[in-house]
């Protein structure tokens, strides 16, 4: 009956509960569980968004977001049998681009291949923020799961770049957050109002479905430059790090662990650390009005790189001309955003993380910590540290690629449980948190945020049907 009440309202075409779907849509590339839906769904419109839910509120069946799955958390696995997964790619729209107040309004199917394509060809003055996902990556899910991105060190998680929102809510009502609420032309901001942007970011689908999101977009810099530096102890490398990102004057720093550099580099699996190379890369980005400017950045940077030197010789800057020597187009790959050079990470279908913001306070312990504990499991170590919004926090992270067998999947279970409790006794908080990740989090944090979560969900969700068992809410 339900999937003849879906199929009125967007076309068979557009409906499906066959076996080879069902499958698909049950499961990731990661260590979770697989669940499969009852009916997936790809609506094209709100309206046709707010049909499917008053369906779902009269039968009290499950819905869950989804776009294309690419979150390396389980975040749109089902948590429960008979769920309908509602795929919003076919909304795939720019809906406009405003270049005084520079942001974009996009619907959710839109990727960032597509909003790149769109910025390049008709504002080519104007740039959106990049994460380390594949293109082909829903630029709404990215900010509502508060990603981090190629703009992170100088501005922030991408939930940052968020001006408002049109979201149809769990009961049907379609409502807008942020300047939005005057009208279609007036996206620029979320102040001076309520934030309820905060009722929907960060909530994994629980609390309604996006239909719109405004976006903040940036002027492309006239000079941009990189360089590679190369350091050696997690001590020494985060102390230097923070020296660095404490000048405020750069777009981005990325540190990884040499492993995944020389998995980028096609060295054959399984990578492993050599005695006497460096431990850790990181690509820098700075950006100028001048190429003065730019480069005087680079200088300060360097200066920075000498002071630590004093302590250990052997770190060493690279400048990305003499990299662009060595690697030719591929260097090339590494800092044009989107991009495929982390294809590496898809290399089997198993792929996996323990990705956390942390405190600077603990970035070198955090760093050795976990290290010590993918070594245990043996596991490559591609570990990467990124300091976030001029450096009051850091995103670091653990990533695992394996084949998926059971042998496998139990052995990264293992070990990502106990990198989660290793970064929790560092104060660190997970992001894109799974469930199995949201219950250790529920272990040690203030109860009543719980229950003001509770809350929240009962009032806009009165009958638990959004994405029910995420949080255990």
């Amino acid at each position: 009956m339900i999937v003849k009440k879906l199929c009125k309202i967007v076309g068979e075409k557009y409906v499906s509960d066959g076996t080879a779907e069902k499958y698909i849509y049950a499961q990731d590339m990661t260590e979770n569980e697989p669940c499969q839906p009852q009916v997936i769904v790809m609506p094209r419109s709100v309206v046709e968004v707010q049909a499917i839910l008053e369906i779902a509120n009269e039968t009290k069946t499950p819905v869950v977001p989804f776009i294309t799955g690419q979150n390396v958390g389980g975040l749109t696995i089902p948590q429960v049998e008979g769920a309908i997964v509602i795929d919003l790619k076919r909304m795939d729209k720019v809906l406009q681009i405003d270049e005084e107040a520079m942001y974009a309004l996009v619907e959710p199917g839109v990727t960032f291949g597509h909003l790149r394509k769109h910025l390049d060809k008709h504002h080519p003055d104007l740039r959106y923020t990049y994460p380390l996902a594949p293109p082909y990556t829903s630029v709404v899910a990215n900010a509502l799961l508060q990603g981090l991105c190629d703009l992170s060190t100088r501005h922030g998680a991408m939930a940052d770049f968020v001006n408002g929102l049109e979201v149809v809510l769990p009961t049907g009502e379609v409502v807008r957050v942020g300047s939005g609420i005057l009208g279609e032309e007036n996206w620029f901001g979320r102040y001076p109002l309520p934030d309820l942007v905060g009722l929907f970011s960060g909530w994994q689908g629980m609390t309604g479905i996006i239909t719109k999101m405004a976006l903040q977009l940036y002027l492309k810099p006239p000079y941009i430059e990189h360089a590679a530096l190369f350091t050696f102890g997690e001590q020494n490398t985060t102390e230097i790090l923070k020296n660095i990102a404490r000048k405020q004057i750069l777009d981005d720093a990325d540190c990884m662990s040499l492993s995944l550099v020389k998995m980028l580099l096609g060295v054959e699996y399984p990578v492993e650390a050599l005695k006497g190379e460096p431990d850790y890369a990181t690509l820098i980005a700075v950006s100028g009005n001048t190429k003065i400017e730019a480069l005087e950045k680079i200088r300060v940077i360097e200066e920075e790189v000498s002071n630590a030197q004093s302590n250990e010789p052997r770190h060493l800057l690279v400048t990305w001309d003499a990299i662009t020597k060595l690697m030719g187009e591929q260097a090339q790959s590494w800092i044009d955003f989107p991009s495929d050079a982390f294809k590496i990470l898809t290399e089997f279908d198993g792929l996996t993380w323990v990705g956390t913001y942390i405190h600077p306070k603990a970035w070198g312990q955090a760093l050795a910590g976990g290290r010590k504990i993918v070594e245990k499991h043996g596991f490559e170590l591609m570990a990467f540290l990124k300091p976030m919004n001029g450096m009051h926090f850091a995103e670091f992270k653990f990533i695992i690629r394996f084949p998926k067998n059971s042998e496998k999947i139990e052995q990264v279970k293992k070990c990502n449980s106990e990198l989660l409790d290793y970064a929790l006794d560092q104060g660190a908080i997970p992001y894109k948190t799974s469930v199995w990740a949201a219950k250790k989090l529920q272990e040690r944090i203030d109860p009543q945020f719980i229950e003001l979560l509770r809350k929240i969900k009962q009032t806009l969700d009165p009958n638990n049907i959004m994405n029910p068992g995420r949080w255990n809410l």
